[in-house]
């Protein structure tokens, strides 16, 4: 593992290490293992910018890597830093991770279909199979799309700068203007990323920069960690996150909406109990709205302060931090908590992760600070995908704004609503359903996502 970690970037191909993924992937692997271990699923690739064509070249390239994917193994090396930085994990869970295979030649379909005859068109992926194996090819494929666009058709950008930008971007986010609080932020892009080379090299201006930070007496804010695990363990950090939209849509799917948040918070921790060491209790609260999340979230005031904190991502961030504050009182009363000096929510933090960079995240914090109550940031692309063109470094080269969602569990539409009126992913029928069960209004049905 030691001299993995110490191979350069620029040495590396990926595929190379079935830890170059998000934790959350993994953590929910573990969960569908124990409550979902025969669940076959329909997981579709959505492009939403369709104007950005791959080209048949990057296709060709995509479908090579993506079968790459079936050499993947989890090595005695890699199980045992697992083991040692997520000690949740229990050793049943790392011996499948360590026998399992994934078999994109029969799991994964891409068919490229051009546009007017030319070279350029757009990318169909279709992933079927045991939900348990297949949950682990979102974060890969992604990142092998991204990295193959960039390296055949949006070649207009080159690697200079990456590094102290990423710095300067850290020192920025630790150094807010005064009275601000210092921001805790992960990093999470490996998704929608450059490239492999592209990650790493942000990764090692986030954590000089705070090194530098904390050599001059910052104190207050921290990188708290990055969504990479491979990337976590060769930096010595913490993997971040939990759980997914998948989760909850997937329990909604098989169970029913009404309760569906309360149900997947209750699944989810008899997987991770709280007696075990760092359980990664951080709710997502948009799948199905948050106003349907908070319904749940409160019914059960017990269960709800026992989760240390709420993921934001979509819909008004702002809004969102007097409602979870507000949400916590309500179950802190219920639930008889004495509070000294008034203070809510002690020890709780609202993650906030929706399309962030330096000025908004900032912007957030002086709102959780006037509301009172604690906050963190994941911030992706912001980091992973932040290019000028090379040709005029006055002009942004764009990032490719896809997605990999789940579609189906066992014959069942899987949607996701969100906090962004009109938006939605998956069957509208089914989104109608669910607005029905929830009593929500009919606002979720104009704009599909994919």
């Amino acid at each position: 593992m030691a001299d993995m970690l110490a191979m350069p970037s620029e040495a590396v191909e990926i595929p190379f290490s079935i830890l170059d993924t998000d934790l959350y992937k993994l953590t929910m692997q573990n969960a569908v293992l124990k409550h979902f271990p025969e669940a076959r699923v329909v997981i579709r690739f959505t492009n939403r910018a369709p104007q950005m064509l791959f080209s048949r070249q990057s296709f060709a390239w995509i479908e090579a890597h993506v079968l790459r994917l079936s050499e993947l193994r989890l090595t005695t090396a890699e199980r045992d830093a697992l083991s040692r930085t997520c000690p949740y994990f229990p050793a049943a869970y790392l011996d499948y991770l360590a026998s399992m295979r994934l078999d994109p030649a029969s799991q994964v379909q891409l068919t490229f279909h051009p546009k007017n005859g030319s070279n350029l068109g757009e990318i169909e992926c279709v992933i079927e199979g045991l939900w348990r194996d297949c949950i682990l090819y979102e974060v890969p494929i992604m990142s092998i799309m991204s990295e193959a666009y960039f390296k055949f058709v949006d070649t207009d950008w080159n690697m200079d700068g990456q590094y102290e930008r990423a710095k300067q971007k850290a020192h920025a986010l630790l150094s807010p203007p005064k009275p601000t609080t210092p921001l805790a932020f992960s990093e999470f892009g490996t998704r929608r990323r450059r490239s492999f080379q592209a990650h790493d090299a942000v990764m090692r201006g986030l954590v000089d920069g705070w090194k530098e930070w904390k050599a001059a007496g910052g104190t207050g804010g921290a990188l708290t960690g990055t969504s990479n695990v491979y990337l976590a363990l060769k930096y010595g950090l913490v993997p971040a996150g939990t759980i997914a939209h998948e989760w909850i849509m997937a329990i909604g799917a098989t169970f029913g909406y009404k309760g569906a948040n309360g149900r997947a918070m209750d699944m989810w921790e008899e997987v991770y109990p709280r007696k075990d060491p760092a359980p990664p209790l951080v709710m997502l609260t948009d799948t199905f709205t948050a106003r349907a999340f908070f319904a749940d979230f409160i019914a059960d005031p017990t269960r709800a302060l026992r989760w240390g904190g709420l993921r934001q991502d979509s819909g008004n961030p702002f809004t969102f931090a007097r409602q979870a504050k507000d949400a916590w009182a309500a179950v802190e009363d219920a639930a008889g908590v004495r509070r000294d000096d008034a203070l809510v929510a002690a020890g709780k933090r609202v993650i906030f992760s929706d399309s962030l960079d330096v000025d908004k995240a900032i912007k957030l914090q002086q709102g959780c600070d006037e509301v009172g109550i604690g906050a963190a940031f994941g911030i992706g692309t912001f980091l992973t995908n932040d290019f000028q063109k090379a040709s005029d470094p006055s002009q942004t080269s764009k990032p490719l704004n896809i997605v990999i969602k789940l579609n189906q569990i066992n014959g069942r539409d899987c949607v996701k609503l969100s906090d962004d009126k009109g938006k939605y992913t998956g069957n509208v029928e089914e989104v109608k359903r669910v607005q029905r069960e929830l009593a929500l209004p009919a606002e979720h049905e104009d704009k599909q996502r994919g």
